[in-house]
């Protein structure tokens, strides 16, 4: 319950804090830094995803049947 009302509080002073930062400094710059933001989280998303690699599917063996096997006598 702790951790809610944490995350919850946080998340209010970011949003806060985002909001000072947008009615305080000029648009051009805002532009700038969100679209750097956005490019910074876009690199590391796409870093995660490739960096996780292929995903191993194990196909389900089956028994093999007599008929199947090779023999060498």
């Amino acid at each position: 319950m702790i951790e809610r009302c944490v995350f919850i509080l946080l998340t209010i002073a970011l949003v806060a804090s985002v909001g000072g930062f947008f009615l305080y400094v000029p648009i051009l710059p805002n532009l700038a830094v969100t679209v750097m933001l956005g490019g910074l989280c876009a690199m590391f998303w796409l870093g995660v995803r490739v960096g996780r690699g292929p995903q191993e599917e194990s196909a389900p063996q089956s028994a093999p049947s007599d008929g199947s096997q090779l023999s060498l006598s």
